[in-house]
């Protein structure tokens, strides 16, 4: 399913905020305002009951996705790319921009659980995770493009300035420095004038481990570095000759699985990570390419290699596009 929903939203055209397709472009302050977003009460996981609109829309500008605590697939990978985007953003969050992630299991999601499951990805202030009834929340999906059942949901982040009528859509299996360029970019119109840029010119060339580095960047640095300390989950280093390389297919193919049996090593892993490991839903042949790619990295590197770029290092470059055909985002509203 991961697959499905990353292509799709890979080969996304320009499309209205409802979704339908058409030329993106700059709105009125009217078009995309009061009239068009509901104004529907959501409850945030500390229990306050807040209007879409009113509370959380109006003249401010945001980042909106939806998740649900429950899934075992594309959210735990969305937040805690999310939770990467917050600390790229740094201050601005909370007082220049606020971040919604939505619960598409309202049901299920009370305030007390996104509470917990904010926390499991270290949420601070400015993100704020909110529930509601079933319709509430289907309104609100249904005007920002969400629709399919929960399971199916597009794994994409909108970015918006309500004043403005500005909006965009961006996967967020995206490299989470381009995500805020993008943020930046949308919500902030000059953000970088004045700035000195790199060329990418003089970037160092790493040596390019092939097609599991991309896998890596896609399914698995939000939540794992290369030497660099644990994040959600451990790091990395040198985990082939930590793991059986048996061991390390089966995980990586089936982990809720090898929990389900007990297996002690999966079970050691569960209770000290906050966040369980996701299905990643790899085919045989990823399964090798991101073994091969561990085993890669595994392997002591030349000092002169302590200044690669970051990709070579288990994090993507600052500020460049997605791998696959993730740069394709989804202008909404910029006339771009």
């Amino acid at each position: 399913m991961i697959k499905r929903l990353i292509t799709a939203a890979a080969m996304c055209a320009a499309f209205s905020l409802s979704g339908a397709p058409g030329v993106a472009y700059s709105a009125p302050d009217d078009t995309w305002g009061a009239d068009y977003f509901p104004n529907v009460p959501l409850v945030t996981q500390d229990g306050k009951t807040v209007r879409f609109y009113d509370d959380l829309l109006k003249g401010k500008k945001v980042l909106v996705n939806f998740i649900f605590s429950n899934c075992d697939q594309v959210c735990p990978l969305d937040t805690a790319n999310m939770a990467r985007v917050q600390k790229l953003l740094g201050e601005q969050v909370g007082r220049d921009v606020f971040m919604y992630s939505i619960s598409l299991d309202p049901e299920h999601d009370t305030p007390e659980v996104l509470k917990a499951y904010a926390e499991k990805f270290g949420a601070g202030p400015g993100w704020v995770f909110l529930t509601g009834k079933r319709k509430d929340v289907d309104a609100v999906r249904l005007k920002l493009g969400d629709r399919g059942s929960k399971e199916e949901h597009a794994n994409t982040v909108r970015i918006g300035d309500v004043a403005q009528g500005r909006w965009i859509r961006v996967p967020l299996t995206a490299d989470p420095h381009y995500i805020m360029v993008e943020a930046n970019s949308t919500l902030n119109p000059g953000w970088s004038t004045g700035k000195t840029l790199k060329s990418i010119a003089d970037a160092p060339r790493p040596e390019v481990f092939g097609p599991g580095q991309l896998l890596f960047h896609n399914r698995c640095a939000a939540c794992h570095a290369f030497g660099k300390g644990d994040r959600i989950g451990p790091d990395l280093q040198g985990v082939t000759a930590r793991r059986a390389r048996d061991w390390l297919v089966r995980y990586l193919a089936a982990p809720e699985r090898m929990r389900a049996d007990k297996d002690p090593i999966a079970m050691e892993l569960a209770s000290r990570y906050k966040v369980l490991m996701p299905d990643l839903s790899l085919t045989h042949k990823e399964l090798g390419e991101l073994i091969e790619y561990l085993e890669a990295k595994s392997v002591p590197q030349p000092a002169a290699a302590t200044s690669m770029a970051p990709e070579a290092a288990g994090e993507a470059p600052p500020a460049a596009h997605s791998h696959d055909d993730h740069h394709h985002h989804d202008h909404v509203a910029d006339g771009k």
